[in-house]
């Protein structure tokens, strides 16, 4: 009895199969020269087709009455299978949705006055209506750099640090000269406590935008935490270029010159004690 049911689960696979090999042809052929279009695809799926797992139509559900139903009587393999059999129906039928969402596209001005409606909800903390409007804006716009950076922003807000990072990665890989994305990911890692890993994206941020004085504070506040004097000292003096009256550039020349002479005396002391040991 258990193979037989086996055996109609596998044959339901390859016509689910057969089904998607026909009619979702990107399936079938990889352009290597759309390697960005794959990446979009991908981050898409998780980020916006997840939305709709939801929404099923009569053959979803049949699909999930005979996952419930078969699993009960059919060995692990089998289970497996019927699995399998769903998860390439949702798949199917995420793809045309996606497909069906992207065909027109916003206008920037659209995409202006959407981003502002989701900045006010994210003010007054109303987070789900806001990424609704981010994915909507992703859907209509998969290459909006702007988009997902609100999205990664909003997660960034709330906590959710991981959704935070690979959206914003995803809006660097599209945008790697963004000064804002770089500093948003710095912002992520520093909320982490990861503040080495920060001072690269600042670097490149102000490398950039130089004279931007928000940048030029935190990559001198972060330069001056992991020690990095170099990093310090160039980022003071691009302040005092853009902003010479910043009150703030008096407490940061105190702490270079502070960790610079800690630096002198530890490298000091380790050459005393290597010039003792070699005695």
């Amino acid at each position: 009895m258990e193979w037989i049911l086996l055996v109609i689960v596998l044959v339901s696979l390859v016509i689910i199969g057969w089904v998607i090999y026909r009619k979702v042809p990107q399936l079938r052929v990889i352009d290597v020269d759309s390697i960005l279009k794959e990446h979009e695809r991908k981050v898409k799926e998780a980020l916006i087709l997840s939305k709709f797992q939801r929404i099923g139509g009569m053959k979803l559900q049949k699909v999930a009455k005979v996952s419930a139903e078969v699993g009960k009587a059919v060995s692990r393999q089998g289970r497996r299978a019927v699995q399998r059999l769903y998860r390439l129906e949702q798949y199917y039928q995420k793809l045309k949705r996606s497909e069906d969402e992207g065909v027109h596209r916003y206008s920037d001005e659209t995409i202006r006055a959407r981003l502002e409606e989701a900045y006010a909800l994210i003010k007054q903390e109303e987070y789900i209506p806001a990424e609704k409007i981010f994915i909507d804006i992703i859907s209509h716009n998969p290459k909006s750099v702007n988009g997902y950076e609100g999205l990664g922003n909003m997660y960034l807000t709330n906590g959710q640090f991981d959704q935070a990072r690979e959206t914003l990665q995803f809006a660097l890989r599209l945008s790697p000269d963004d000064a804002s994305v770089n500093v948003s990911l710095a912002e992520l890692e520093i909320k982490q406590g990861n503040q080495k890993a920060a001072l690269p994206y600042l670097r490149r941020a102000v490398t950039k935008r130089p004279k931007n004085p928000r940048y030029l504070d935190y990559y001198i506040e972060t330069s001056l935490e992991v020690g990095s004097l170099k990093d310090a000292r160039e980022g003071i003096q691009a302040l005092k270029d853009v902003n010479p009256e910043n009150k703030k550039i008096e407490e940061f020349e105190t702490r270079f010159q502070e960790k610079k002479e800690a630096y002198i005396q530890k490298t000091t002391a380790s050459q005393d004690t290597e010039a003792s040991q070699e005695e």
